[in-house]
């Protein structure tokens, strides 16, 4: 790792191919892009398209007042996330930014298991509670009131809502919703908050180590 940082990527590359015999692989890679900078360039163009699009408005010559809101409001997001950076000098400053490094790989694939799960509850009620419930009618609707239930909000509004079309439907719902929210709350979460905590205490006990 230490090496890393002292080699140019192709010389790092190649160091390990002819020296050591082994392939370096894309996480070893990836330590030479700084995240930072790419999150300045991208403020940067966002804050100077959402510019030029200011200036056109002002001029008459554009009516996008949409898209400016959207890049310049962007822009000032990641300037304040950028300024993060600059805590970061400070090692007390700084567990935020080392466990969401260390936890984000775990995250990002309990993620991708879960999204799979909750895109099959979302096509599920969307087919079946779509024409007998108002917060099922469309996909995106079924998604938001799932993601709410997620977070403990509307629960009884949800369950009280559901129309007495059919005994087959009525009991179908109750079984959709309640596996569902204690699939999502009681596990799911418990999980997701168990990788970010997992993460942390490493980075204590691997800071209290360096003590």
């Amino acid at each position: 790792s230490h090496l890393a940082h002292r080699l140019p990527t192709q010389e790092y590359v190649q160091y390990f191919k002819h020296k050591l015999g082994r392939s370096v692989s894309w996480g070893d890679r990836m330590e030479f892009i700084n995240g930072w900078y790419i999150l300045l360039i991208i403020s940067d163009m966002f804050t100077i398209v959402g510019s030029f699009i200011k200036i056109g408005i002002e001029s008459k010559t554009l009516s996008s007042y949409d898209v400016c809101g959207i890049l310049l409001g962007t822009s000032t997001l990641l300037v304040w996330v950028g300024v993060i950076r600059y805590l970061s000098f400070f090692q007390k400053y700084n567990i935020l930014i080392v466990t969401l490094r260390a936890a984000f790989p775990n995250v990002i694939r309990f993620c991708c298991c879960a999204a799979a799960i909750y895109l099959g509850y979302c096509f599920c009620g969307w087919i079946v509670l779509g024409p007998y419930h108002t917060k099922f009618r469309s996909l995106s609707t079924v998604s938001e009131c799932l993601f709410s239930l997620i977070n403990g909000d509307d629960m009884f509004v949800t369950f009280a809502e559901m129309e007495q079309s059919g005994t087959l439907v009525w009991i179908f719902s109750q079984v959709y919703l309640y596996t569902f929210i204690s699939l999502f709350i009681y596990m799911v979460l418990s999980l997701f908050i168990a990788l970010i905590t997992g993460a942390y205490d490493t980075i204590m006990v691997q800071s209290l180590h360096h003590l």
